[in-house]
């Protein structure tokens, strides 16, 4: 059925904005366009429907900032539980209560956001570093696959290792990528994309293209304490959204 000019505006609306402070974060576009797109399409259809521009998205990114993949070891503490999560909440897609999902991440989130505000110099370290980054990754690999969103999680995890700008953005770009691999491969095997989702998903590159270019041109006008002051104020965003969404608002 196809959607009226309303409904497409809309859409647009939330795919710009996604792309645009992805382009200029590394994160943003799944929690910012999976809402509006959700209100039309239906949550699984949405979450579908943006893995194609979100692997394309953070490819960009990869790509873009290629150089500072010399300045980044792997955390294969976060990375590997959130592969296997991920491939778990697909599974639980359909079945998955979303307002619950949205509400446990917004929590796990409210641990993280006090220590940045108040404790710039916080870093996962240690045991108990080891041990949170495990437990925080799986849980925002089940939420990455269940509800389609997990940046505000992974975003606040990267930021805790206090890489320079364009490191930041790289390892986002990375991370994430790495979960649309397995969330495309997951939804294939369970025949969630169909011919239309993979048209809109195609389709969707379109505002894609145009708004991550201006947000990573945007990226390289401001200073290093503006850039961490526009990721505090989307984390933040972030989380009034999420409980928004899981209170039913």
């Amino acid at each position: 059925m196809l959607l009226d000019p309303y409904s497409l505006s809309i859409i647009l609306i939330g795919l710009a904005l996604g792309s645009f402070f992805k382009g200029l974060t590394g994160m943003g576009l799944p929690v910012v366009a999976v809402p509006f797109l959700a209100g039309f399409l239906g949550a699984e259809h949405a979450i579908v429907v943006l893995q194609i521009p979100g692997m394309v998205s953070n490819i960009w990114l990869v790509w873009s900032h290629r150089r500072s993949a010399t300045e980044i070891a792997i955390r294969y503490d976060m990375v590997v539980p959130a592969v296997i999560m991920v491939m778990l909440g697909v599974w639980f897609l359909d079945a998955a209560d979303e307002r619950v999902i949205l509400l446990l991440l917004a929590g796990s989130v409210a641990v993280f956001l006090p220590v940045l505000l108040l404790k710039p110099s916080f870093r996962l370290e240690g045991a108990i570093g080891r041990a949170v980054t495990v437990v925080a990754s799986a849980f925002g690999g089940f939420t990455q696959g269940a509800a389609g969103v997990s940046g505000p999680l992974f975003s606040t995890l990267i930021m805790s290792f206090r890489l320079k700008r364009e490191a930041y953005v790289f390892y986002n770009g990375l991370v994430f990528g790495l979960f649309n691999v397995f969330q495309i491969g997951a939804m294939i095997w369970f025949d969630m994309f169909t011919r239309q989702r993979i048209m809109e998903g195609f389709l969707a590159l379109i505002p894609l293209f145009i708004f991550q270019y201006l947000g990573m041109r945007t990226m390289g006008a401001i200073s290093t304490k503006a850039f961490n002051a526009v990721i505090i104020t989307v984390i933040v965003a972030m989380e009034i959204k999420l409980v928004w969404g899981g209170l039913g608002g």
